[in-house]
């Protein structure tokens, strides 16, 4: 199955070919390394603050085309079209059980194009206001938002809704969308994905050839922000009238010594061992009523922004948080079982194999993991191979400073 995924480098693009016998939906994705973090650039020597938001708003205007209508085109073909943007990358995709070579020919046309004017862009501001304001009006999204907010120091983008602010949108322009577009829209900035029962491969790759007409090189550099400075604040309220407090509680990971694909697994891992449904502390609080199923958990990697999120509903929240410090410090102390760590590993690795039972899972996967520097093949392999003491040692990192947000 992971085997079968093959990797090929096609005129400076990497191709990710994924075979699915006997699937009937077939998704092709191609996924640029350019995200909503992606806010402090250089472009010709010069150091430039884009408004926040901008990835976002480029990811709309690719839709914008000067002859035609790109979701006509695809719905005559039977496909599907859609794009999103997240801290890392913005992803332009289809689905489509038929006609998949055509609709992959239209997929490759519609980010080798772009078309910005003044009067476009101006109108798309109105739309993405929309947008803006339906997130704030979402708890779960305002709560996550507002937990950066207070875990980062303000200028880090991670603070930044992906969407950006109403003020930061109307700072954008034609020049602006096209000074990104062809400085991040290039060929070895990007990954193209093909999934399903496809087999025709060089004529995959013939359509690589003739239709990706972006820019070969990548000529803009994307400067990593670094945290000099702790935020004082600790915590964050915000009342939306719901009936129940929405919590995320958030503490920081500072590891450096190892791959990006290790620090996600074995982080991941040490997350479910002690926080997971079979364990103590899960069973503890819920029997307590401190916590109930809404209680949840990941670690996230954002670049140098690494961070453990705790989520859920409850009316004392602050509780829990005495209660994660007191489990890791218990851990910290003594060793992991043997028998715990490999149940989980066991478990983990089952999920990630359950995942390529659906198409959808294994392109976003993909696509998630090239944004971050690795492939599938190279998570699996980690996975499969992770051991006891790199877990243990990678708890070490696991800061007990808590950061709470909080929506009433």
């Amino acid at each position: 199955m992971i085997d079968n995924i093959i990797y090929e480098n096609i005129n400076g693009t990497t191709l990710a070919f994924i075979p699915k016998k006997h699937f009937m939906q077939k998704q092709a994705m191609i996924c640029f390394k350019y995200g909503a973090i992606h806010n402090n650039v250089i472009i010709d020597k010069e150091n430039i603050n884009l408004p926040p938001g901008i990835a976002h708003f480029l990811e709309h205007k690719m839709f914008e085309k000067k002859d035609y209508n790109v979701f006509d085109v695809f719905s005559k073909l039977g496909g599907n079209v859609n794009a999103y943007t997240n801290f890392l990358s913005t992803a332009y995709y289809f689905n489509c059980v038929d006609n998949f070579y055509e609709n992959f020919n239209e997929l490759l046309k519609l980010v080798s194009f772009s078309h910005f004017t003044k009067e476009n862009v101006e109108k798309e501001k109105g739309i993405i206001e929309q947008e803006i304001k339906m997130y704030d009006d979402d708890p779960y999204w305002r709560v996550f938002f507002n937990l950066m907010s207070i875990m980062y120091n303000k200028n880090n983008p991670i603070t930044n809704d992906i969407a950006g602010k109403v003020e930061d949108i109307k700072k954008i322009d034609e020049n602006m969308l096209l000074n990104c577009y062809e400085n991040f829209y290039t060929k070895d900035n990007c990954i193209i994905i093909c999934c399903g029962d496809i087999e025709d491969r060089e004529k995959i790759e013939n359509s690589i050839l003739k239709n990706l007409t972006i820019k070969d090189k990548k000529t803009g550099i994307i400067e990593k922000y670094k945290e000099n400075d702790k935020n004082s604040s600790k915590y964050v309220e915000k009342n939306m009238k719901i009936n129940k407090k929405i919590f995320n509680i958030g503490f920081k990971n500072l590891q450096k010594d190892v791959t990006i694909f290790d620090k996600i697994i074995c982080n991941k891992i040490i997350l479910d061992i002690i926080f997971g449904k079979s364990s103590l502390f899960y069973e503890k609080l819920y029997n307590k009523g401190i916590i109930d199923d809404t209680f949840g958990f990941d670690f996230n990697n954002f670049n140098e922004s690494a961070s453990y999120i705790f989520s859920g509903m409850c009316q004392c929240p602050e509780k829990i948080i005495s209660y994660i410090n007191e489990e890791i410090n218990l851990f910290k102390n003594k060793n992991i079982l043997k028998e715990d760590f490999e149940r989980i590993k066991n478990k983990h690795i089952g999920s990630f194999i359950r995942k390529f039972n659906v198409i959808d899972n294994i392109v976003s996967i993909e696509a998630e993991y090239f944004s971050n520097g690795f492939n599938i093949k190279d998570y699996y392999k980690a996975l499969t191979n992770v051991k006891l003491e790199d877990i243990q040692k990678a708890l070490n990192y696991f800061e007990n400073d808590a950061y709470l947000s909080v929506i009433n």
